[in-house]
């Protein structure tokens, strides 16, 4: 399945290429070196799930940062990363940005490969599965959905293939790439998986 989308913004070069380090495998990452550029990749993709902001940046700090984007992106989930432990920063960023998360630098991968996996998390059951849905639509191949959608109707593989034109073998070979592609093993939850995140 695609990745989520993560934006990583901070002004640090180097502490942004670490983070994205730490966070390849789990993640589609992108990045931003200032709070503007971070809110035109917004703009551009509202499908990001996780912002993971640094505090302390020129022009627009963190806590402006993701205020904006909770107005902006309300289900998209904001975490702070900062290098001072200032308690005042934290309570801000709760309550004026209404932040997931609070992270310290230096961050060690397991914190912030937590914090994000489970932010992502978050982001998926205040969308109701929209990204789910969206990113299965994409991987699904037009054939696939046209049998997904006779399966549905209770339609044997014999009366697909004739159906569609197509061999008993090829439906077959379509209904393999249908399972793996929804994380199912029969056609019943296959089906039910497909109904439940709208797909037919």
């Amino acid at each position: 399945m695609k990745k989520a989308k993560v934006l990583l913004v901070d002004d640090d070069g180097i502490a942004l290429l670490v983070h994205k380090k730490m966070l390849e495998g789990y993640s589609h990452v992108i990045t931003a070196t200032n709070a503007n550029d971070a809110l035109e990749l917004i703009k551009k993709d509202p499908s990001i799930a996780v912002i993971v902001s640094d505090q302390y940046m020129p022009e627009m700090n963190g806590i402006e940062l993701l205020q904006v984007v909770r107005t902006m992106a309300p289900a998209m989930v904001r975490i702070m990363i900062t290098g001072f432990a200032d308690l005042d920063v934290a309570m801000q960023a709760v309550n004026m940005g209404n932040v997931f998360r609070f992270l310290m630098k230096p961050c060690c991968k397991e914190d912030l490969v937590l914090a994000v996996s489970d932010g992502i998390d978050k982001y998926w059951k205040i969308t109701g599965g929209a990204l789910e849905h969206e990113v299965l639509t994409e991987q699904l191949t037009e054939r696939e959905r046209e049998v997904l959608i006779m399966l549905g109707n209770g339609f044997t593989s014999g009366e697909i293939s004739l159906a569609m034109g197509i061999t008993i073998g090829t439906v077959k070979t379509h209904v393999n790439h249908i399972f793996g592609k929804l994380e199912v093993n029969s056609r019943i939850k296959a089906v039910a998986r497909a109904k439940k995140i709208g797909i037919i």
